[in-house]
């Protein structure tokens, strides 16, 4: 997972992230099948002043045939099941799709936007470096232990030269102006990536835990970019590739953004 490029992302497209509220659970049973709930919200009025009104929740960006493309990039054996169209706060509304799947081992969740094509667009249903949420399920004697892992890349990524006014495709966060536009663009966006498991955990190294619920990824735009010394801290000593081990411990306890990994595992029954 690599949070600098994640940024870079959004802000490369603007017109259409920063309108976007997105929820991802995977819910698994201890016998390894499940469903992945996706809820994905856009603000129409933001949509509207941007691109002249078009497309929409259940227009182009969240069709029946783009949720089952990203049944297919899910993995063997993932279905729609069913969708159910929702509001949410401050304009939000959308598209609640769920997914069914038989064997948790066979299937890739992406933390990428679900627009165009599906969870983090256009993507052969085979697992790839570039999709990090896999999983692998075990039965025990009475639980169930899933592992769950992210490519944790290696660093080596170009750094930015802050003092040059930032670089490469990565906008200059110490630039009042810039940071500003970027407030008044995001507000509203999130992004949320989590895990329920059905029954009761018995042990997990999960830094996020609620009850039966694990928190994978957690993103508010506003509280993150309303935080400073962070973003110079991230576009100043890391590059965009940047593994999340490295990206990691400046993220502790920051405002706006839990992450967790790169290898977890839950113990459940």
């Amino acid at each position: 997972m690599r949070v600098l490029r994640s940024l870079t992302v959004l802000v490369s497209s603007l017109t259409l992230t920063a309108c976007l509220n997105s929820t991802t659970v995977v819910k698994v049973q201890p016998d390894g099948s499940g469903t992945v709930e996706q809820t994905t919200l856009v603000n129409m009025a933001a949509m509207k002043g941007t691109i002249g009104g078009q497309g929409g929740p259940t227009g182009p960006m969240m069709n029946k045939a783009d949720l089952e493309r990203t049944a297919e990039s899910m993995g063997k054996g993932v279905r729609l099941v069913s969708t159910e169209n929702v509001k949410g706060d401050m304009g939000f509304e959308g598209v609640k799709a769920t997914f069914a799947f038989d064997d948790i081992n066979q299937i890739q969740v992406s933390q990428g936007l679900p627009m165009g094509g599906g969870s983090g667009g256009s993507r052969s249903a085979e697992p790839s470096d570039d999709d990090p949420v896999r999983f692998k399920l075990t039965r025990n004697d009475g639980t169930s232990t899933l592992s769950i892992n992210y490519v944790d890349r290696p660093g080596g990524g170009t750094k930015i030269d802050v003092s040059a006014g930032g670089g490469g495709d990565m906008p200059d966060l110490t630039n009042p102006m810039m940071l500003s536009m970027m407030k008044t663009l995001f507000q509203g966006f999130r992004l949320n990536v989590g895990l329920e498991v059905a029954g009761q955990i018995v042990r997990t190294n999960a830094e996020y835990v609620s009850g039966s619920r694990i928190t994978l990824l957690e993103l508010d735009a506003m509280a993150l970019l309303s935080n400073d010394g962070l973003l110079k801290q991230l576009q100043g000593k890391l590059g965009l590739d940047s593994s999340l081990s490295e990206v990691k411990p400046y993220l502790k306890d920051a405002k706006g953004i839990k992450i967790d990994g790169p290898s977890i595992r839950v113990e459940f029954r």
